[in-house]
């Protein structure tokens, strides 16, 4: 007589229950939570690297005195009185 022996199924995913001093469920963790965490960690790096790279290009631009010198004259030099002169921004984009 032959037996044949089943092996329990390893491609049912996973989930990691988080529970209360009471036994009530708090909260569940997924493979989807993972994935969703990681894309969004690797997103925010992203902006974040590509932000500091225009907001320090912007200011080596603006800190080169050869540039400088060849840029028009800023409105506070032109005369009229319905202008309005803006501070200059210290963040790229005009955010402050």
């Amino acid at each position: 007589m032959n037996k044949t022996k089943t092996r329990p199924s390893t491609d049912e995913g996973w989930a990691v229950h988080f529970y209360d001093s009471d036994r009530h469920l708090r909260f569940t963790l997924e493979p989807s939570h993972i994935w969703a965490f990681s894309w969004g960690i690797g997103v925010g790096l992203l902006v974040a690297i590509l932000w500091s790279a225009l907001y320090g290009a912007s200011h080596s631009f603006l800190s080169n005195p050869k540039h400088v010198a060849n840029l028009p004259p800023a409105s506070e030099t032109i005369s009229g009185e319905d202008l309005r002169n803006d501070p200059a921004s210290s963040f790229p984009f005009g955010i402050d």
